[in-house]
């Protein structure tokens, strides 16, 4: 977990040394940001930032969690992440 200036400082670095997808690309979760790159030994490393409100989406996912498996189990697979 890293903060938004080192985030952004990592992302810097790996386009000026030629880091391109797919061996460098970026995923908005919603909750969290992170950067995917991989490394020479082909290992994929990840540097996330939260969200600024984590710890409230942390919250409401806590407090639906068997419903929203039970629902996806079910076979409904529509995203329940309104925070991306």
């Amino acid at each position: 977990n890293v903060d938004a200036e080192t985030q952004a400082g990592i992302e810097q670095r790996l386009k000026a040394a030629g880091y391109a997808e797919p061996k460098s690309y970026v995923l908005e979760h919603g909750y969290c940001r992170s950067v995917y790159v991989e490394d020479p030994n082909g290992m994929i490393c990840e540097f996330t930032h939260d969200h600024p409100d984590a710890e409230k989406i942390n919250q409401i996912r806590l407090g639906d969690a068997h419903r929203e498996l039970k629902r996806w189990l079910g076979g409904d697979h529509t995203s329940n992440n309104m925070f991306r």
